[in-house]
């Protein structure tokens, strides 16, 4: 099955190899286009496991997913050192899933059944123009936008996710501009290319516009405004920065933070997360000391909702991803709730230059529901190896506790004295191993 499954993919990129080989006859102008043309191959096998009991009187139970990933990139050399094609086929077969799968996000849901799928994830047409201290890159098509202003994509499961438009990267010295126009967005767990419509009406949203503006004045240290706005919809911009100061020899303080500031346009329904705006702010300072790296994070979210408890909302309407890089989107919970706070503390050592291990730790407080305090908190641990004998493989896994409060019809389930609430409690997990390797002669 697995062998049936992944072989249009390798059709694919063998007729761009195809294409390659025909190079010989071309004119040196257009040699370039193919022989400088790279071919990679990512094997990428994700188990992701949440036994969070949040949503049982909705009747979700565990949540167990495993899949196995293909995704085969095609990138060309440039034609005149100007334009170039870039391609990739990403392929998912489904090893093991629960009732639950959905929620992990790793395979298709056709109607509760866990399916595999193929898909074209990119497709783009690409031109370049400037040297190192002046640039200007232009793709169109189907792309990957990861951090692009007010969206990204998510490259942790089996597949990633991408979207379909004009995308910008231009820059100056050490002043940088990024920005897109989308209009269709395809999901990390579906072949399916989707238009984007709003939260609850399901209406139409006919594109989404986002902007960036960096200015990176020395190394790993950079400030950015981001703008964004889904048409007629929701209007996001917000401030990010980063910041290294050194101290000595392998020693470093670090600071990132910044904030966000989101409002209803014209036709959003207030339904949903927040009535008329929401505002997210954060700050994450750290010591890093030779192979050890340690921190504290602080955030605050103020997203008032009438009947129900408000949520600075990230996304820019439904089919879609927002990018979002405060460390209030947590592993197991998001600490984005009207009135609450949240503290975060971590701390990792690179044991080795293969192995570097990590804790984590977040409490949210602050937030209420009919006067009702809520409370909110996980920990956990991880671990990174890529061992320098297997160019291109790594290894991905962490697990821990979460702790928050039970839902139903969508809101905290309070107890019958409505003095407190249902805890909610569970284990999340994930393993990952990617294996990359080049097809180039």
């Amino acid at each position: 099955m697995a062998i049936k499954k992944f072989s249009l993919p390798l059709l694919f990129i063998s007729g761009w190899s195809g294409m390659a080989i025909s190079a010989d006859t071309t004119s040196s102008a257009h040699q370039g286009f193919f022989t400088a043309s790279q071919y990679h191959v990512t094997l990428k096998n994700v188990w992701m496991l949440n036994t969070s009991d949040q949503l049982e009187q909705a009747g979700f139970g565990d949540q167990n997913a495993w899949a196995q990933g293909l995704h085969l990139d095609y990138q060309s050399g440039w034609f005149q050192d100007l334009l170039g094609v870039d391609a990739s086929w990403y392929s998912v077969v489904k090893l093991y899933a629960n009732e639950g799968f959905a929620g992990r996000d790793l395979l298709r849901d056709r109607n509760g059944h866990a399916e595999g799928f193929n898909k074209v994830g990119q497709l783009y047409a690409k031109l370049k123009w400037g040297d190192e201290h002046a640039w200007l890159r232009l793709q169109a098509g189907w792309q990957q936008l990861y951090k692009l202003g007010v969206l990204t994509v998510t490259r942790s499961r089996a597949a990633p996710s991408s979207w379909q438009g004009v995308s910008l990267d231009s820059g100056w010295s050490d002043i940088a501009v990024r920005g897109a126009w989308v209009s269709r967005f395809s999901e990390r767990d579906e072949p399916e290319k989707r238009r984007f419509t709003t939260l609850a009406s399901n209406k139409p949203i006919d594109y989404i516009v986002t902007g960036e503006l960096s200015w990176s004045p020395a190394k790993n240290s950079r400030i950015s405004w981001v703008a964004g706005e889904s048409h007629n919809y929701l209007q996001r911009q917000g401030l990010e920065t980063q910041f290294s100061l050194p101290l000595g020899e392998n020693k470093n303080v670090l600071f990132r933070g910044g904030g966000y500031y989101t409002r209803g346009l014209a036709n959003w329904e207030g339904a949903r997360s927040f009535n008329h705006s929401a505002q997210h702010i954060f700050a994450v300072t750290g010591y890093q000391y030779h192979n050890s790296e340690s921190g504290l994070g602080w955030s605050k979210t103020k997203a008032p909702l009438d009947n129900g408890v408000g949520q600075f909302y990230w996304h820019m309407g439904k089919n879609t991803r927002g990018a979002f890089n405060s460390p209030a989107d947590g592993e197991g919970n998001d600490y984005v709730n009207d009135g609450e706070q949240m503290f975060y503390l971590y701390s990792k050592y690179k044991w080795s230059p293969e192995l570097t291990l990590g804790i984590y730790g977040n409490y949210g407080f602050g937030a209420s529901y009919h006067s009702v305090d809520l409370t909110q908190w996980e920990y956990g641990g991880f671990l990174a190896w890529t061992p320098q004998r297997i160019k291109g493989f790594s290894l991905f896994t962490g697990f821990g506790p979460s702790y928050s409060w039970k839902l139903q019809n969508g809101k905290p389930w309070l107890t019958d004295d409505k003095r407190t609430f249902h805890r909610a409690k569970g284990i999340g997990g994930t393993v990952a191993l990617e294996y990359k390797f080049g097809l180039n002669n």
